[in-house]
């Protein structure tokens, strides 16, 4: 028997055996969560919430693609752990264990929805795996100090840390406690924690970065308030989600510069990348990221269309298994292989080098971003494009002279340098103008000379 069959049948009888690590939700019915629509008090903040991967959790044609994946290799056993955060009130209602969704309830098809994060209260320790401790009592409980509701509504200070968003954003293996996707984790060991930026200063404020204080109402006819929380929770997720907003964010997330040379006269020509994550209080990239897919892209070429120089680097991590083997699917993971993605404010660089000819090569260094794999993306029949997060383009020139005839603007000649004679444009409108005025004196003193003299 081959090792990885081995470690995915202990998967799936640990799983069977011990669901509370892998599950951490209550039993709850689906009948005491409100689905979106009953929350039209709110349509401005809803509007945002449509569209997003909150909405899609349960849709996302690449999660679904994953899951049945997942499914297949442990006999259905990660089913609840996977749908956790996907549908938390499917899961706790008992409506959800695969992917069959024929017994969802609405609120359940929602994702993660309205009424499930405002029900929530706290979460165990450490946040992760749907940690998440939800009320049955019908509070809806948010950041707002004196709310002001039709409804019952209380005042929650957890809904303001980053464990809120922790509670899911943590992935535990549900057997060996390997951590397989550490945004929060990654967050406060980082410089933004101890600065006190929590996610929702970033990721529920309009634009990149902290933008807060973001004024306006919480509800129509409700009071005019200093800061409320947007409800788009961008990421990176440009071709399922919001698509602009994910490009602005992901463009905004990394600086790259490239150091090379301007004149080489022969041999060889040295170049330097460095990554700087300046926009990220997570590594970029983050979450699933042996599914993620961010790469930096070197490029020389000269005059004549020759490539001296195409280099590829992946940010990933990769699994390895119990046998070593690396990369490994999720499911078989007991270590990590190896992570070179880059820390919040950290950076990293990369020398490369190319054979200098003619008088001219142009270099390009780009840094690019897919939400997954183009093959993933086929299979789960989505498209997914690619961004580019940073580019930079340098010339390196041969000589001087090779230098100032390259950076000359070119000079137009004969009939298309603007006139007869070779003047310049401008001059040939003043003589035209001119002329005109002449012609037009001259009319004017023919017309005024007496008559009959």
């Amino acid at each position: 028997m081959r090792p990885g069959v081995v470690v995915t049948i202990v998967v799936c009888a640990a799983v069977l055996l011990v669901p509370a690590v892998a599950v951490a939700l209550p039993s709850m019915p689906s009948s005491l969560f409100e689905t979106s629509a009953g929350c039209g008090c709110h349509a401005a903040l809803l509007e945002q919430w449509r569209g997003t991967m909150h909405e899609q959790a349960l849709t996302d044609p690449l999660y679904l693609y994953k899951l049945e994946e997942a499914l297949a290799a442990t006999d259905g056993a990660l089913g609840p752990y996977c749908n956790g955060c996907h549908s938390p009130i499917a899961v706790m209602a008992g409506e959800l264990a695969g992917m069959d969704q024929s017994k969802v309830s609405a609120a359940g098809m929602e994702g993660v929805t309205c009424t499930y994060c405002h029900f929530m209260t706290g979460t165990s320790e450490p946040p992760g795996n749907t940690s998440g401790t939800v009320a049955d009592d019908g509070v809806k409980r948010a950041q707002l100090k004196d709310p002001e509701a039709p409804h019952p509504a209380d005042y929650s200070a957890f809904h303001e840390t980053a464990e809120f968003c922790g509670s899911c954003h943590d992935v535990y293996h549900p057997i060996n406690g390997l951590l397989l996707e550490a945004t929060y984790t990654e967050w406060k060991a980082g410089p933004y924690a101890a600065q006190g930026i929590v996610c929702q200063d970033c990721h529920m404020t309009p634009g990149p970065g902290v933008t807060k204080p973001y004024p306006g109402k919480a509800a129509a006819g409700g009071p005019d308030r200093e800061h409320i929380y947007q409800m788009t929770f961008v990421g990176g997720n440009v071709g399922l989600g919001k698509a602009d907003l994910a490009e602005e964010r992901l463009k905004a997330a990394a600086e790259l510069t490239l150091d090379v040379p301007e004149i080489v006269e022969s041999g060889d020509v040295a170049l330097t990348t460095t990554i700087t994550n300046v926009g990220a209080g997570h590594y970029l990239p983050t979450g699933l990221t042996e599914f993620r897919e961010m790469w930096l892209e070197v490029t020389a070429v000269d005059a004549s269309g020759t490539e001296l120089l195409s280099e590829r680097r992946y940010f990933v991590t990769k699994l390895e298994d119990a046998e070593g083997n690396a990369p490994v699917e999720l499911w078989d993971a007991v270590a990590i292989h190896s992570d070179d993605r880059i820390p919040p404010r950290e950076s990293t660089s990369n020398e490369y080098s190319f054979a200098m000819t003619g008088d001219a090569v142009t270099v390009t260094a780009a840094l690019y971003y897919r939400s997954c794999t183009e093959e993933v993306a086929r299979k789960a029949g989505v498209e997914i494009p690619t961004t580019t997060m940073a580019e930079v383009t340098r010339t390196v020139y041969s000589s001087p002279a090779a230098q100032v005839a390259g950076e000359e603007p070119s000079e137009p000649s004969g009939e298309g340098a603007g006139g007869a004679g070779g003047l310049p444009a401008w001059a040939s409108v003043l003589i035209v103008i001119g002329a005109i005025a002449l012609l037009a004196g001259a009319y004017l003193l023919v017309r005024r000379k007496p008559t009959g003299a």
